[in-house]
């Protein structure tokens, strides 16, 4: 029986060597692990550190930007309506440049379709004359007359034509071809 205990003691101790083993292996990992655990929490500190200073210098830039905003939004707000004032300005010198525009024209052309007008009649007179008259070798009839064909149609407002006198002296070669001098 004393040879069962002291197995049995002998069992015990190498179990217990065995366990002592184990965990003098544990606490050398826990070690190793705490200085790694130590080392990480240092640089997680050491970032949080920057991330608070970055977080400051972002406040302050917003700070100042926000400020130069401000100031642009209020001098931009101050410049609406000298704006708002010219651009009135513009559509009415641009409505007023037409209104004087269309004037002009329509004075153009009462000024000058009656000239244009007795200008025509004229030409006609004078076409019809040098028809009539006997033919030079000079100035050939075919050309004149090519040149009345050429003429375009009156485009002008006829309504506000005046009638003025209009005299025209055509000198010829012979008294014949003085037949009509006048030209109303």
């Amino acid at each position: 029986m004393a040879l069962i205990v002291d197995f049995l003691l002998l069992a015990a101790s190498g179990a217990a060597c065995f366990y002592c083993w184990v965990l003098n292996t544990r606490i050398k990992a826990l070690t190793n692990t705490k200085d790694g655990i130590h080392t990480g929490i240092a640089a997680l500190s050491q970032s949080a550190e920057e991330m608070q200073n970055a977080m400051a210098s972002t406040k302050d830039q917003t700070v100042e930007d926000s400020t130069k905003l401000d100031a642009l939004i209020n001098e931009a707000n101050k410049k609406i309506p000298e704006l708002e004032s010219l651009a009135s300005q513009i559509q009415e010198i641009s409505e007023r440049a037409v209104e004087e525009t269309e004037a002009a024209t329509k004075h153009l052309i009462e000024t000058l379709s009656p000239h244009i007008e007795k200008a025509r009649t004229t030409a006609h007179f004078l076409l019809d004359s040098l028809e009539k008259a006997p033919s030079t070798p000079s100035t050939p009839v075919n050309e004149i007359s090519g040149a009345e064909e050429r003429i375009e149609p009156d485009a002008f407002d006829q309504s506000s034509v005046e009638d003025d006198d209009i005299e025209v002296t055509i000198v010829a070669e012979d008294e014949s071809q003085l037949a009509q001098g006048e030209v109303a």
